[in-house]
């Protein structure tokens, strides 16, 4: 099997990419870069479209987006068209203007905006280290064409699945960080239990959280008992969570795994090679997104996938002996995920959580029924608006559930390197 894959041209041009962009032999430069004739330490005005959704930085000041720039101004009143792509960050008292529980703090401002991806918006502020740090946001719009009206529609969904979630407390702040990605509402203690515990990868938005909506489209495809139309739902339902939470690297290399193994699906072709799906992927991602390159969540998504497809079948043999199926096939995947991350959080965060290959086989169960419950009870509560607050009620204690499990988990020490 080996002796095949080392003859395949496309594993050996992934290998190749490999050695050659992480071996730090070889100076590869990826960063994302406006250009402009003049001197950049003094724009104090950028115009431009923002290219994600705003994300909270670790010291809750700013919001941090990628704005892909069109304008810019400097200090003697000189403006200059532009081009390329510039780190922004954004004051949180601007950004949660109109986030629930924000309406009546510091975040009243002279302009209110929404801050949202296909947003074009006026920033005045100052260029420092590569980052246009923002004091004012002085105009916001969004084109009037279908893509324009499209992105505006995804922001204004996304307010007000915000409002519903913080409707139900603390569960809804961990609900609305594996649906959406935003994790304004979810507890801080909490979130730094799922690192310390390895369990980091379940709220950044990847497979396991494509796939449940890929099942549940599947499930209804299967339904219809047509092919065709099962495919079209499945894909549909893929496209829809990505627009929805928005293309991370993680959340992306997901997606086109997906594509790839339905299309490979709809054209009747017999087991497919996930490892070479894999490839493919990575291939079209860094082509399509060279500036991911180095990116960490990038880099974990492909590591522990790669993980799992090369080593779970052998791990499972050695663990069915001692455990029944499908703890078996759980802790397998675990630790082959585990295998390719542990030298990349090693690496990169200085530090690594053996107990993540037996907090994932626990938890994740967890919160799959967690994220299954949540969506049903969704659907319910803006069908029967009065089943809302019991619906909290609710989902605060499967929260428990979850935070105490893992908080548990998270009090066994880290590995560390000096």
């Amino acid at each position: 099997m080996v002796k095949d894959y080392l003859k395949n041209p496309i594993f050996l041009s992934v290998v190749l990419c490999i050695l050659i962009f992480y071996s730090g032999l070889f100076k590869i430069d990826v960063e994302q870069r406006f250009y402009s004739f003049y001197d950049s330490s003094k724009i104090n005005f950028v115009y431009g479209e923002l290219d994600n959704s705003p994300v909270k930085n670790s010291s809750k000041k700013y919001y941090r987006a990628l704005l892909n720039v069109k304008k810019i101004g400097f200090e003697n009143n000189i403006s200059s068209s532009s081009y390329g792509k510039m780190n922004v960050m954004i004051p949180s008292n601007l950004v949660e203007a109109f986030f629930p529980g924000k309406l009546y703090s510091s975040s009243r401002t002279k302009n209110n905006y929404l801050f949202e991806s296909g947003g074009n918006y006026s920033f005045k502020g100052s260029f420092k280290n590569n980052v246009f740090y923002v004091t004012e946001c002085t105009d916001c719009f969004w084109d009037k064409t279908f893509t324009g009206g499209f992105a505006r529609f995804r922001a204004l969904c996304r307010l007000e699945f915000k409002r519903l979630m913080y409707s139900w407390g603390k569960a809804g702040g961990l609900l609305l960080a594996l649906l959406s990605g935003a994790k304004e509402y979810t507890e801080d203690s909490v979130t730094q239990s799922f690192r310390n515990a390895g369990l980091a990868h379940i709220l950044a938005l990847s497979g396991m959280h494509l796939s449940m909506f890929s099942g549940i489209a599947m499930f209804i495809g299967k339904k219809t008992k047509r092919k065709r139309l099962s495919f079209i739902i499945r894909i549909f339902a893929l496209f829809f969570f990505v627009w929805f939470a928005g293309l991370s690297p993680s959340l992306f290399r997901a997606y086109l795994c997906s594509m790839l193994t339905l299309f490979a699906s709809i054209s009747d072709a017999e087991n497919p090679d996930m490892l070479l799906i894999l490839c493919v992927s990575y291939l079209i991602q860094i082509n399509i997104f060279p500036y991911d390159l180095f990116n960490t969540g990038l880099i974990l998504s492909y590591a522990a996938l790669a993980g799992i497809l090369i080593f779970s079948a052998p791990l499972k043999k050695f663990y069915s002996k001692i455990l029944p199926d499908y703890f078996s096939a759980s802790l397998s995947a675990s630790t082959g995920a585990q295998i390719f991350t542990a030298p990349v959080s090693l690496k990169t965060f200085g530090s690594f959580s053996p107990i993540g290959i037996i907090a994932t086989t626990i938890v994740s169960p967890l919160i799959t029924i967690f994220i299954y419950i949540g969506l049903a009870l969704i659907i319910i509560s803006l069908i029967f608006p009065f089943i809302s607050a019991y619906s909290g009620i609710f989902m605060n204690f499967l929260y428990t559930i979850i935070k105490y499990l893992v908080l548990a988990f998270s009090k066994v020490p880290l590995w560390r390197i000096n």
